[in-house]
């Protein structure tokens, strides 16, 4: 199938969309490869179900991330982009639009970029400018104090009373655009003193007053400030102590909620895709603004089978000059996420339900859902009948996690576990040691393992090179007679990865990331942990911890190393 524009080129256009999920990066895979675009993708994970799409053209490898003009990055996705004649670039969360942006005129001039004016990105980025934003235009707004000590997170909530909700101000930084900072929402005191300690160290922290209420969301696509179209979801299933949802439903647009939304996309004369997310109390009626998703939004499946196909007429819009016609759209069908819903009914049988802060359903609401079913009104944002393979594999991806944490307590996996160790160490010459960030556990083992004649490779997955240990981290290690002092973070790369013998893991995330490397990798891979039966197979990330966090870990990283040596 193609669209008439497509069918007055020889070639069709190509668009590399940048993403790294089953939800809006796959519904953009889906929407234009169906359209006809040829489609590429890039910077993802290379087990990501996404990729197994029919609609997907070809996956391209990009070095990671870093700072620097001439960084490896910037000199690969500038040769993709002149190689395979890409027409649009089009990134679809925060990950991958961040660093475009900080470098959109290293890559403007080659093809059509999808960004946003900086200015226009900053306002939607910074939670405290957005917040800022819809009240100066009337727009209910909760109640808010800007951050930046701890007194005054305690000044916070003796003010607005707990819960208190803890905001970064950015999701993502120009430091680790990779890396998404989380919300959090604190009970006590001490519980404040410990999560604002820990969200200071990365900026600035917004407090604000908790609002009970159900999320909402008003998708748009606008024109230099105009609303081309609009569409409106509400969450059915959100994570209990909340997040993204993984089942929702499309409802009317509420005409308050569209032209709070309708001043702000004019007010920054806005171009391009973005959902305005709200939060109303079902029993009052009343709602605040929570913040603005300057790019394709997680529910985006479930407005692209009401009707409204947002990455296609956003890509005619940018690519043609073609402004989609006014739409309606079918109210009161469903969309579900599967792997990650089962993971909230899981949640959900253990919530409180008389807590009324938790995002919960009875048992009896749950079970009137697969009336959605009988009646077709629900919708998948993985399966497809004409592309069943991504939601095969997401499901199987999530049966395999739920499977290694019953296998990992038992006896017989962990022998063959640990002796997969032994004969791996015995056979390897060199050895990578890996983990997430490269600033505590491995650079620790790594120096222990020094002695025993291999060549050791100290290395992280995390594409943030040159970060020194935490302060914690050096205190504990000089304990066991290991200087942290001089260690600086170093990214584990494909070629390192597949030139050295064996590659030491410390837990599960550790290994997804080897696999999203490289699956063929995970042949070679083994845990640390392995090596010392009277303890866990993983070996917990201790950073942000206290002290004896890390000595705990460094005790048990040293207890494996020396059994593993013996």
């Amino acid at each position: 199938m193609s669209t008439p524009a497509l069918n007055m080129r020889t070639q069709p256009r190509r668009i590399l969309v940048l993403g790294d999920d089953t939800k809006s990066f796959l519904s953009v895979v889906r929407s234009l490869g169906a359209a006809g675009y040829e489609v590429h993708a890039a910077w993802c994970a290379y087990d990501l179900p996404t990729l197994s799409s029919l609609y997907l053209h070809r996956v391209h490898r990009l070095p990671a991330f870093e700072r620097g003009d001439e960084a490896p990055w910037i000199t690969a996705l500038e040769a993709l982009i002149r190689d395979f004649r890409i027409d649009l670039v089009l990134p679809t969360n925060d990950q991958s639009a961040l660093p475009l942006q900080l470098k959109r005129n290293r890559f403007e001039p080659l093809t059509r970029v999808y960004l946003l004016p900086d200015e226009t990105y900053r306002l939607c980025a910074d939670k405290n400018l957005t917040w800022e934003l819809g009240a100066s235009h009337g727009v209910p707004v909760p109640r808010q104090q800007h951050v930046d000590t701890v007194d005054q997170a305690l000044q916070a909530a003796a003010g607005f009373g707990y819960p208190l909700v803890l905001k970064p101000t950015t999701s993502a930084t120009e430091q680790d655009p990779f890396h998404r900072r989380r919300v959090h929402k604190v009970r006590s005191e001490p519980e404040t003193r410990e999560v604002a300690l820990e969200m200071l160290r990365s900026g600035p922290v917004l407090a604000q007053e908790n609002f009970i209420g159900v999320g909402v969301g008003v998708e748009v696509l606008c024109d230099h400030g105009e609303i081309l179209l609009a569409f409106q979801h509400e969450r059915v299933h959100e994570p209990i102590q909340g997040g993204g949802s993984s089942y929702r439903r499309c409802v009317p647009l509420e005409p308050a909620m569209l032209e709070a939304t309708r001043k702000m996309m004019r007010s920054m004369d806005y171009t391009g895709v973005a959902m305005v997310e709200f939060k109303r109390n079902t029993s009052d009626g009343r709602w605040i603004l929570v913040e603005i998703n300057a790019r394709f939004w997680g529910s985006l499946a479930l407005s692209v089978a009401a009707g409204v196909d947002f990455p296609l007429h956003l890509v005619r819009l940018l690519l043609e000059g073609v402004r989609p016609a006014p739409q309606t759209y079918r109210n009161n069908i469903y969309c579900r996420h599967w792997s990650t819903d089962i993971q909230w009914f899981l949640a959900n049988l253990r919530a409180d339900k008389r807590n009324p802060e938790l995002q919960t359903r009875t048992f009896a609401a749950i079970a009137s859902e697969l009336w959605n079913i009988v009646t077709l009104r629900e919708r998948s944002d993985t399966f497809q009948l004409r592309d069943p393979r991504p939601a095969w594999q997401d499901l199987g991806q999530y049966l395999e996690e739920k499977l290694f944490r019953v296998l990992k307590m038992l006896s017989p996996y962990r022998q063959q576990r640990q002796r997969r160790l032994r004969l791996l160490f015995a056979t390897s010459k060199t050895i990578a040691v890996c983990c997430h960030g490269n600033i505590c556990r491995s650079p620790f083992a790594a120096q222990l393992l020094e002695s025993s004649g291999r060549t050791i490779l100290s290395r992280g997955f995390l594409p943030l090179p040159g970060r020194r240990s935490p302060r914690n981290a050096v205190t504990a290690a000089a304990a066991f007679g290991v200087d942290l002092e001089p260690h600086r973070s170093a990214v584990l790369t494909l070629d390192e990865a597949r030139s050295v013998d064996m590659i030491l893991l410390f837990d599960r995330q550790n290994w997804l990331s080897l696999r999203a490397l490289d699956p063929s990798l995970l042949a070679r891979a083994a845990f640390l942990g392995a090596a010392d039966p009277s303890g866990p197979l993983e070996i917990s990330d201790p950073y942000g911890g206290d002290l004896s966090e890390f000595q705990l870990c460094y005790q048990r990283i040293r207890d494996a190393a020396q059994q593993l040596q013996s």
